[in-house]
């Protein structure tokens, strides 16, 4: 009797045990492991928002991705990384594609993650009562990242809208990607003005050490500057190869950061903050950040985030000032930039 009331008890506590490894299984979400990858792009607010949601909920992991690492640099370094197929995912401002495409290698949009153009020009404060327009910069230094990167293609528009030649009329000064240097630059003087996004544009501008006069923000300065109220401004891209090679794994990755897309629209910037820089999988992409600047921050950049379907008119708009200001030398048409078959195609 007390052999039988011995092997029942263990019986009973081996279907306790798996009821409640069952039970955490099915509360986490997560689904076994099939892939492992590193994602490549630029610390970029704009564009990583979605990214970061999708790692602190989990996102990928639902679709069965493990994202080991994010891999930040300059634009053109992040693209050549990409087109050595040294990652097979990565998230680029609009130009990147043009430009992989016209250098041999075969990239595609296959999400929108903003529907704004994210590019201001900042100016710093010292010189507010001498430049109030953009062709008050003749004569002057003006900053960008790299050549062939977003904020290189902002800035030669803004220069050559305003009747300026970035070669002759201005100091054209490559800076680099760092978000670090990029402040450093704007608050000694090493630069007059810069064509800045997030965080540089927030916190110049809550630090009183820059002024804007071209605001990415804006609708009047948005259709002025980039000639539409939205543009098809940075995308999650791939390579033809990859999805030829995987198309269930490109589909994983556009589900899981399209929740992520849809995680912050819905989510306020006060709780959005507070989560991701608390979380262990985001939080050392705010380090040095203060909460109040990071919801300033989420505020003004949050109008940009859509549903993740890749706009054709955002993409002639894009096409025709890359062409039109001669950042890329030649159009390519809408279906070679973009596989539209997980997001979505919309007008």
């Amino acid at each position: 009797m007390k052999g039988g009331i011995a092997m029942h008890g263990r019986g009973l506590a081996a279907l306790l045990l798996a009821g409640v490894l069952s039970g955490l299984l099915a509360n986490s979400g997560a689904a076994q492991v099939r892939y492992r990858l590193q994602m490549a792009g630029v610390l970029s607010y704009e564009q990583n928002l979605p990214v970061f949601a999708a790692l602190a909920q989990g996102f990928y992991e639902q679709e069965g991705v493990e994202v080991t690492r994010l891999v930040f640099g300059s634009g053109g370094a992040m693209r050549t990384a990409v087109m050595a197929k040294e990652f097979d995912f990565g998230y680029f401002a609009f130009v990147h594609v043009p430009l992989a495409r016209l250098g041999g290698s075969p990239w595609k949009a296959v999400l929108a993650l903003h529907d704004r153009e994210i590019f201001s020009l900042v100016v710093r404060n010292e010189l507010k009562g001498q430049v109030k327009r953009v062709e008050d910069l003749r004569g002057r230094t003006v900053g960008f990242s790299l050549p062939g990167a977003g904020s290189w293609m902002a800035a030669n528009v803004f220069l050559r809208k305003a009747g300026l030649d970035p070669e002759r009329d201005v100091r054209f000064l490559p800076l680099g990607g760092d978000p670090g240097v990029i402040y450093s630059a704007i608050r000694t003087g090493r630069v007059d003005a810069f064509s800045s996004w997030e965080p540089t544009t927030t916190r110049v501008l809550l630090e009183g050490l820059a002024y804007a006069i071209v605001r990415a923000w804006s609708d009047r300065d948005h259709r002025e500057w980039y000639g539409s109220d939205r543009s098809l401004s940075l995308m999650l891209v791939t390579r033809e190869d990859v999805i030829q090679r995987d198309p269930d794994l490109v589909g994983r990755v556009v589900r899981a950061t399209r929740k992520g897309l849809e995680y912050v629209r819905s989510t306020s910037p006060e709780r959005l903050a507070t989560e991701l820089m608390d979380h262990p999988r985001t939080r050392e992409y705010f380090t040095g950040l203060q909460r109040p600047f990071v919801v300033e921050m989420f505020r003004r950049i949050r109008g940009g985030f859509g549903t993740g379907c890749l706009s054709r008119r955002g993409f002639e708009a894009q096409m025709r000032l890359a062409v039109q200001y001669q950042v890329v030398r030649q159009p390519i048409p809408f279906e070679e930039f973009a596989d539209t078959r997980w997001a979505g195609a919309c007008p």
